[in-house]
């Protein structure tokens, strides 16, 4: 496929056909997503490719569950809220528990950005510091580069994907289960968001993109 056909054709797939994954075309499309630039070649990124149902299945029971324990303390501020948050979690963060027949976790490791180090030796003030090690973080923004790379990649080879952040509340309890299940305990590395991915069903609608004008400025 073209990549401006693949870049056009990205969208969020929350409904998927029957069908499963061969291993091979997961290793391609983490293959892809490991040629992403990250800054210092610093590769500050893990993938966990997970097709087994029953690890699918804790990780959703473990996300609703702390949805819930949530929105039991919002109930008791804004039961409307409460409500409205359990609906989205059923909707657009555990939508994948029973029809995806992959999910694709990713990991990441902190990235100390240029200046920071420098800025600690000189004193600067903890405003500076937090602004490079938050607003600007280059190591989110290598792994969003990877993550990109991972979808564009799924969709080149005929798979849909949902790059999901809304479940980091639940960051912990994904974290535990990595560790129960297959023992991963990479030192230093966190989780930082996941895809669910399969074959997708046709004609499933996104939401309009901004106007160019928008979110584009020529200096000349």
């Amino acid at each position: 496929m073209e990549l401006q056909a693949i870049i056009e054709k990205r969208q969020s797939i929350r409904h998927y056909l029957e069908g499963g994954i061969p291993d091979a075309d997961l290793e391609d499309i983490i293959k892809a997503a490991a040629t992403a630039p990250s800054g210092k070649n610093t590769q500050n990124w893990h993938f966990i490719a997970i097709k087994n149902r029953k690890v699918i299945q804790r990780i959703a029971d473990a996300i609703s569950e702390k949805n819930e324990s949530i929105c039991l303390e919002m109930d008791k501020v804004d039961k409307e809220k409460a409500d409205r948050f359990r609906k989205f979690c059923k909707n657009f963060t555990v939508f994948w528990r029973d029809t995806a027949p992959a999910i694709i976790l990713t990991m990441a490791t902190v990235y100390v950005p240029s200046g920071y180090n420098e800025y600690k030796l000189i004193g600067a003030e903890q405003e500076l510091l937090l602004d490079l090690m938050g607003y600007r973080n280059p190591g989110m923004q290598s792994v969003g580069a990877a993550c990109e790379n991972l979808t564009l990649k799924a969709i080149d080879l005929g798979y849909g994907t949902c790059w999901l952040t809304s479940a980091n509340y639940a960051a912990a309890e994904i974290e535990q289960i990595l560790k129960e299940e297959i023992g991963f305990e990479k030192d230093g590395y966190f989780f930082v968001n996941m895809f669910a991915i399969g074959l997708p069903q046709a004609n499933q609608k996104s939401p309009a993109k901004k106007a160019l004008e928008e979110v584009y400025t020529l200096v000349k």
